[in-house]
């Protein structure tokens, strides 16, 4: 909404956009954070759940006032992340289901274990705050 002054110019503007931006943000961070705790509950086991949590508590607790292009950019790492995790989760799932009828049949049910995460690339360079990390 913009209010025109006595010139003809949008008073506040400036302000109700990024207050605009500011709480879309922030709504989506929290739709975010709440969507990767979920999904470590759902599929981590509980020795890799209590680090994963406390990880994402304080990258967004650090990230809290970034600016829009690198906040943009840590949503879409963290999504990417949330997709990964639920794939390979639903996976886990599937073959331990698999698994389980199998062992009813009389056979093994031909599962093989599921690992979370992704190797990275050899040409991956990281910056040296990256690296003391």
């Amino acid at each position: 909404v913009f209010i025109l002054n006595r010139s003809g110019f949008a008073s506040g503007a400036i302000v109700n956009i990024s207050f605009s931006i500011s709480q879309t943000m922030s709504n989506r961070a929290l739709t975010l954070y709440r969507s990767l705790l979920r999904a470590h509950k759902r599929y981590l086991p509980a020795e890799m759940r209590g680090l994963g949590d406390t990880y994402i508590k304080a990258e967004f607790r650090l990230h809290k006032k970034a600016e829009a292009e690198q906040a943009a950019q840590f949503f879409v790492e963290w999504d990417k992340y949330l997709d990964q995790l639920v794939s390979q989760g639903e996976q886990k799932r599937n073959q331990e289901t698999l698994a389980a009828v199998g062992s009813l049949d009389g056979n093994d049910g031909g599962a093989t274990l599921t690992t979370f995460g992704k190797d990275l690339p050899s040409d991956l360079e990281l910056s040296e705050e990256q690296q003391a990390q």
